[in-house]
């Protein structure tokens, strides 16, 4: 019986990640590397295989067991990059554990309302997340307990290496495939546009489904390295984690915990044998500044052949940029937390610089008007996934079960339209964009993103994508603005490069304008714009901007204005 690897992708009635994947490829007499660990300062080296994965887990699932955790619990982990991480993740799919992974950034505040909201009892981190943990602890009554990853434990918690070290080396536990849709992951949404949502995944929504996004967009198979500069606590990390083990490739992970440099990455891909990147656009955006190119030429990578993007939309200069310093051409994708990979530029067809690509193999999607039908060419929509045959084995599973609510059911953004006796349930994105001719989708924004202004709907990604094109502009982010005649207008938020930022700024501010005028819709020029530093943008955890955090600002400071 061929392997899904081999097969066509279908959906099982069981399946579970530990068994069928890594177990599969630890099997294998080849002894493939499942992992390329590098410390933070490169002064450690670890190259693990899937092997070892494998072993430990079941050691990690025996471990689960001894400290009373169960099937169905739900454990909150924050723990940097290091191997422990994967150890435990497998283990805990393995035994049937519910993971919650978070970002090591997170506050007190954050920790107990994802600690609350998910009604977690166990609680994993380093020293530095378990400190802030025990913090609010009284206010975490589901956590029964704290296992600290790392550093000298903290009273009342357990340590996850002292206590593995106690799980006898050859430990094991029964081989488990679960039922297909039982609960397997839960992310909290980035929270772009207002407090995190639950998101929650089964079994093979993630685990097995990112098996497609693997191959057509990351190029994955055993003997490449991928590289996906996310931190753990994001879905787009875990892209890369099923992705790059689903396909037997070796996953590159680098330990570090300062903020982002575009040097220190150009660095590390220059001394490791790194096949893909997977970066967030922003990096894309640093890495095409003078500095980084300049630094490229001296410091050549080793083995990059492939670089994707994904997180939010890429600026179109930024692409053609990159192209010109390295040859290699950015493969922008989209996706959210709640699925894989919707859309991409994949082989096979070129790419259009600052299109988000066509529908990724097997996924139904479309951009769709109010009354659920197809948007025409050129026609401005909702990005939507068709999802109404769920009893069928080949249906499309990449996409989450839904938003877990407080009395644990769970709900999607959903609309149902029948025509002609035929019944269509979509899954809406939240997203606009708009078809070509030929295929391609063009980002437009979030929903509650776009601007009306004198009866022209205008997306704001369009707007940042042509100030980029200008050499004064780092960065930018466009909102609606109140307008006594129009009802609202467009407001462009604008970073400067430093050469740029004592040039007269009325004078700058008017050359902007009529070089938006030229490159896009005149109707579409920013009428205002304001100079800020990079920091004055608000962003989520992730690196996202808030624009609807600047929206709210920008709305109530001009409505104080005319009172």
């Amino acid at each position: 019986m061929a392997h899904f690897y081999d097969a066509v992708l279908q959906r099982p009635d069981r399946f579970n990640f530990a068994v069928d994947v890594i177990d599969y490829w630890a099997a294998r007499p080849d002894d493939l590397e499942a992992m390329y660990w590098v410390s933070k300062g490169e002064s450690q080296k670890r190259s693990l295989t899937f092997k070892y994965f494998s072993r430990q887990s079941h050691r990690v699932s025996v471990l689960l067991q001894r400290l009373g955790i169960k099937e169905g619990e739900t454990m909150v982990m924050i723990v940097p990059r290091v191997p422990a991480w994967w150890e435990i993740a497998v283990g805990a799919i393995r035994s049937g554990v519910i993971i919650s992974p978070a970002t090591t950034l997170l506050t007190e505040k954050d920790i107990q309302y994802r600690c609350v909201k998910s009604k977690a009892s166990v609680f994993v981190g380093d020293g530095a997340s378990v400190a802030k943990f025990l913090a609010v602890r009284d206010a975490c009554p589901s956590v029964r307990t704290v296992l600290q990853v790392g550093d000298v434990p903290h009273p009342g918690t357990d340590s996850f290496y002292a206590s593995l070290e106690l799980v006898e080396a050859d430990a094991s536990v029964e081989d488990v495939r679960r039922d297909w849709n039982s609960p397997a992951l839960l992310y909290f949404t980035s929270g772009t546009s207002g407090p995190p949502k639950m998101v929650r995944h089964n079994q093979v929504s993630y685990p097995l489904a990112l098996t497609t996004t693997a191959k057509s967009w990351y190029q994955l198979a055993p003997g490449k390295v991928l590289w996906n500069t996310a931190e753990q606590g994001w879905g787009k990390a875990s892209w890369s984690f099923f992705s790059a083990w689903n396909c037997g490739a070796t996953l590159f992970v680098y330990d570090d915990r300062e903020a982002f440099s575009p040097r220190r990455l150009l660095r590390i891909l220059h001394r490791y044998p790194i096949t893909t990147l997977c970066a967030a656009p922003l990096a894309y955006r640093q890495l095409v500044l003078q500095e980084a190119k300049s630094y490229y030429k001296e410091h050549p990578p080793m083995a990059l052949s492939h670089c994707t993007a994904a997180g939010e939309a890429l600026n179109d200069e930024v692409i053609r940029q990159w192209n010109a310093i390295s040859g290699m051409e950015i493969r922008d994708g989209y996706g959210q937390t709640e699925s894989v990979l919707l859309c991409g530029n994949f082989s096979g067809f070129p790419i259009r610089p600052g299109s988000m690509g066509k529908p990724a193999p097997t996924v139904p999607l479309s951009i769709i008007n109010i009354d659920g039908s197809e948007t025409a060419v050129g026609e401005e929509g909702e990005m939507a996934v068709l999802i109404d045959d769920i009893s069928s084995k080949n249906e499309f599973f990449g996409i989450f079960d839904g938003y877990l609510n407080d009395d644990n059911t769970v709900s999607r953004r959903e609309k149902i339209f029948t025509k002609n006796g035929e019944r269509k349930v979509w899954y809406l994105t939240g997203d606009k964009a708009r078809r070509d001719a030929d295929g391609y989708l063009w980002f437009v924004g979030r929903s509650d993103d776009v601007i009306n202004s004198s009866g022209y709907r205008i997306g704001p990604f369009e707007v940042e994508s042509t100030l980029k094109l200008h050499p004064s502009v780092v960065e930018s982010a466009v909102i609606s603005s109140p307008d006594p005649i129009r009802g609202e207008v467009v407001k462009a938020f604008v970073v400067l490069i430093d050469q740029w930022k004592d040039v007269n700024q009325d004078s700058l501010r008017k050359e902007l304008q009529d070089f938006c005028k030229k490159n896009a819709a005149p109707y579409k020029y920013p009428r205002k714009i304001q100079f800020v530093p990079l920091e004055f943008l608000p962003r989520t955890v992730s690196g996202k901007i808030q624009r609807n955090l600047l929206r709210k600002m920008e709305w109530k400071s001009e409505t104080k204005a005319k009172l």
